[in-house]
């Protein structure tokens, strides 16, 4: 199989795994958000997210397609009736990442590397929770997630940054909520009073605490009042569920426990 193999990629954490599985050489498509590692930018472009232009990805005569969930189920049943592989992976936690890698390490014929690449990950991803891993609930920073703040929109307990968070040595303080992006109240967030806020969309550092000074009541939320604010990790090391999302366990749990006011 190996470089004879035509894949096309309708996930930015599908096309790193394939990278990280040495397979960016059997990439003939990928989405417009699959921007990493810098050769997937050279790979044709076939649509946005899970929402790919059929016509274009049919063009480039693949023999397998990769997805982590359609926009219109539909599409996936186009391709099968083409003669095209389709295998749609989901990824809404650490374990359900390493079962992806597993599945698409055996659909591109490289299930030892795809096990070399979970046990390097499990590894790391031991070591960076180590540390914090046996402090008690009741002791861990608790963190409030701010993903937009028009609606002001959060990530619950079934998201993918609830686990992260979790494993960072931290508690999500919208735990309980059952949706993956829900969207709360100013007011609930000051009742929640977070030690941490997460900010998940760049912006200059250090904007994020002067906005959030200014709302209404905002000023007496712990995390404000002591300018534990993060707002300066790279998205994509929070969102998207790939090998490069140990990197952002390890960078939120270095921020969770420092000292406040060293943020």
């Amino acid at each position: 199989m190996g470089g004879k193999l035509r894949v096309v990629s309708l996930a930015p954490s599908v096309t790193e795994i394939l990278f990280a599985l040495a397979l960016g050489g059997s990439l003939v498509g990928a989405t417009d958000h699959c921007d990493y590692p810098p050769e997937a930018v050279g790979i044709d472009r076939v649509g946005g997210f899970g929402a790919p232009n059929v016509e274009k990805l049919l063009a480039l005569s693949p023999d397998l397609v990769i997805a982590a969930g359609f926009e219109r189920a539909e599409v996936a049943d186009v391709l099968r009736r083409a003669g095209i592989r389709v295998l749609d992976v989901r990824i809404r936690d650490f374990e359900e990442l390493f079962v992806a890698i597993r599945q698409i390490g055996e659909a591109v014929d490289r299930s030892q590397q795809a096990e070399g690449v979970v046990r390097r990950m499990r590894a790391e991803l031991e070591a960076a929770t180590a540390q914090n891993g046996s402090t008690p609930r009741g002791q861990r920073p608790r963190v409030f997630v701010e993903i937009g703040d028009h609606p002001l929109m959060t990530a619950g307990g079934t998201s993918f940054l609830d686990d992260l968070i979790a494993r960072a040595g931290g508690v999500n303080v919208a735990h309980e909520i059952s949706e993956a992006y829900p969207s709360v109240s100013p007011e609930k967030v000051i009742e929640w009073n977070p030690d941490v806020i997460l900010v998940t969309r760049m912006g200059r550092p250090g904007d994020a605490t002067v906005q959030m000074s200014r709302r209404i009541g905002w000023a007496d939320i712990s995390a404000v009042k002591n300018g534990r604010v993060i707002d300066d990790i790279h998205p994509d090391l929070l969102f998207r569920p790939g090998p490069r999302l140990i990197g952002g366990v390890k960078a939120l749990a270095v921020r969770l426990h420092k000292p406040e006011g060293q943020q």
